[in-house]
């Protein structure tokens, strides 16, 4: 108890207004994470994803909550929209299946599941990531990392290019210190005494460890980035049954 009042405490010494760095603040090495897509309205960033195979992209569910899936496009092997990629292949959606217990007030079940119109080809900027291992559970100290094309800071200011950071896994028991709606689906970010995180627009985003897909960025708080308000993912390892039978065409779109 002594420990976690003096975090706490530090926590609490942040400051809560200002520039924070969605992953830190640095650009990612050019397709060094060529499973990443983006999903675009109107030409517009707006929600990250994973390609997970040549068809298939997981991403958040709360990313469709007001979308049809004949609006919007996939996109992989970007790194920055604003200038021409030889890795650039760009999709449209054949179907958006999201999970059937997803919730829109908790985030529970906070994933969903697009399929594009045309398989992917794999190449240097293109390629799918790995799945975590059955029931894989992401523990606290473990290396991790996320990306995306979100807001940089809270004045909602845009990245050129795709961004990074690592970031530290916190317990559940801890995180509900916060959040005390977290579910065993889910997994806790957060540096005490430091801002780094994921912001908006990164939501449905990988957060990656040890080479394989163990989260999808789901919710956080009001301020990008800051421990007081741990970011939380979508822990995939316990979806992998429900994503299996929607690949091999057993669960159907809604």
């Amino acid at each position: 108890m002594k420990h976690l009042l003096l975090l706490i405490t530090t926590l609490c010494s942040l400051p809560l207004s200002g520039a924070y760095w969605i992953v830190g603040g640095h650009e990612a090495k050019p397709h060094s994470r060529p499973y990443m897509a983006s999903l675009q309205y109107k030409n517009d960033h707006f929600c990250g994803g994973a390609l997970i195979k040549s068809k298939w992209v997981l991403t958040a569910a709360h990313c469709m909550d007001d979308l049809s899936a004949n609006s919007i496009r996939v996109v992989l092997g970007a790194h920055k929209f604003s200038a021409p990629d030889k890795y650039l292949q760009v999709f449209s959606v054949l179907n958006s299946i999201k999970h059937p217990n997803y919730s829109m007030s908790t985030y529970e079940n906070d994933i969903l599941l697009l399929k594009l119109n045309d398989s992917a080809v794999v190449s240097t900027g293109v390629k799918p990531i790995a799945l975590p291992r059955k029931s894989s559970k992401v523990k606290p100290g473990t290396p991790c990392s996320v990306a995306g094309w979100g807001y940089v800071s809270d004045s909602h200011l845009k990245p050129k290019s795709l961004m990074e950071t690592d970031v530290d896994i916190i317990s559940q028991k801890y995180c509900r210190n916060f959040w005390p709606d977290i579910f065993q689906s889910m997994v806790c970010s957060a540096t005490p005494g430091k801002i780094k995180g994921f912001c908006s627009g990164d939501s449905g985003g990988p957060l990656v460890c040890k080479d394989r897909l163990e989260g999808l960025v789901s919710f956080s708080g009001k301020h990008c980035g800051n421990p007081l308000t741990p970011d939380v993912y979508t822990r995939v390892s316990y979806f992998l049954p429900w994503i299996q039978e929607v690949i091999k065409g057993e669960i159907q779109s809604t």
